[in-house]
């Protein structure tokens, strides 16, 4: 396990970053071989306002090994390292009191003592922060955040295909954000979800996209529609009019492409798609920033309180893991039928209007509305769309875009871009 130490301190000492030790809740007592290392950095950093240099540490401890430009992530060193601990707290526990624990407690207590004891050991050994950041001291980090903000802000926010849409929302999707987009049944909102992937790709932001109800093959069809408008149905057909133009697109898509694009359907989950499995996934491509789950209702939801209190475990659980790993989360939910009834029709013609869901139209669970930060629903019918800010961080909710949708040739624009102060 010196090794993960190994790993994980020089990591710190690379990137100039202590506090994010605080974020996964690393602390002393995960050090089994270099605790010292790790009191040294941590005081060296409080005194000086720096990291040390790597040569300074190894200089000081004959122990420490300095392993340069460390390839894994912050989030599976801190996971391993806190496996490590776990494992030693149940061999205290197994070596050294259970036995007495055992002659001196009846079967129920015994049961009880054991259970909080692991139940202690499992908390304190999460990777997840629960220490929080302390504001009083924190001055220099909000500053390097600050100048951080100036000279990188485009990567902080993904835009959208839609540019007004991106300009109500600021900039497009804040990273570390939660999005649902709830719309009606086969209104196109996998369509939309699509789009918002393909867009963020072309923009250089890695995606994760989970489509359980579609196959590989149709759902790379789609995003060959969207990003270069061939014809859906002769795609899948083999009917293409223009193969070889179809045939060029496809050729640029090779080992050349540093950005990501991961696409896991059915095929590719067969124990299901829970949080477990998108946790696992972001920590094996660190490259992600936009992750789509078409179908909240297609997950696991564990648990053993009712599928409701199940699904709201999961939105809970969805919010901390995409402000913790710095991903956008586009989170597709289905609105009921019975809300899709409640819409308004022409008083003159009797025909349906585009009318896309209130914020309360949500089914089994509200907490798919209270845990995102944004909330978009959407509604299409006959070649015409509109997206509906419900709720944001700014002050736009409520406004809509209207689109023309040609979901078969993979157009979808803004009927008409507008400015606004």
């Amino acid at each position: 396990m010196s090794m993960v130490e190994n790993q994980i301190m020089s990591k710190v000492i690379d990137e100039q970053n202590v506090t994010i030790l605080n974020k996964f809740n690393v602390k002393e007592t995960d050090f089994y071989a270099l605790p010292e290392v790790y009191k040294f950095v941590k005081s060296y950093n409080s005194e000086f306002g720096e990291i040390p240099d790597y040569r300074t540490v190894v200089d000081k401890f004959d122990d420490f090994e300095y392993m340069p430009e460390v390839a894994d992530s912050f989030g599976y060193l801190a996971k391993s390292l806190k496996s490590a601990t776990a494992k030693r707290g149940a061999i205290e526990i197994l070596q050294r009191q259970a036995g007495k624990k055992f002659n001196d407690l009846s079967g129920t207590d015994f049961i009880t003592w054991l259970a909080d004891e692991v139940n202690s050991i499992k908390e304190n050994t999460s990777s997840e922060s629960n220490a929080g950041e302390n504001f009083a001291t924190t001055g220099k980090d909000r500053w390097d955040t600050y100048e951080d903000s100036k000279e990188n802000r485009t990567q902080l926010f993904i835009p959208t295909p839609y540019p007004t849409l991106s300009k109500y929302l600021g900039g497009g999707f804040e990273i570390g954000d939660y999005v649902l987009l709830q719309a009606y049944t086969n209104r196109g909102k996998s369509w939309i979800a699509s789009h918002l992937g393909v867009v963020a790709w072309s923009n250089n932001f890695g995606v994760l996209h989970y489509s359980p109800e579609l196959s590989y093959t149709q759902q790379s069809q789609r995003n060959d529609t969207l990003a270069g408008h061939f014809n859906n149905s002769n795609l899948k057909s083999g009917q293409l009019s223009n193969e070889t133009s179809y045939k060029s697109f496809l050729d640029g898509f090779n080992e050349d492409n540093e950005t990501p694009y991961i696409i896991k359907t059915m095929e590719h989950l067969p124990k299901g798609l829970g949080i477990d499995v998108i946790e696992a996934d972001l920590q094996a491509n660190p490259e992600i920033k936009m992750v789509i789950i078409d179908g909240f209702n297609l997950m696991d939801h564990k648990g053993r309180d009712g599928n409701r209190n199940n699904m709201s475990n999961t939105s809970r659980s969805l919010r901390q893991l995409f402000a913790r790993y710095g991903v956008v989360g586009i989170v597709v939910h289905q609105t009921p039928t019975s809300a899709e009834k409640e819409n308004k029709s022409d008083s003159e013609t009797g025909s349906r209007l585009v009318q896309p869901p209130d914020i309360h139209q949500y089914s089994e669970t509200i907490a798919v509305i209270q845990d995102a930060s944004t909330v978009l629903s959407y509604d299409a019918l006959d070649g015409v769309g509109k997206i509906k800010i419900a709720k944001a961080r700014t002050p736009h909710v409520d406004k809509e875009i209207t689109l023309h949708t040609d979901y078969n040739h993979g157009y979808i624009k803004e009927a008409t871009v507008i400015d606004y102060i």
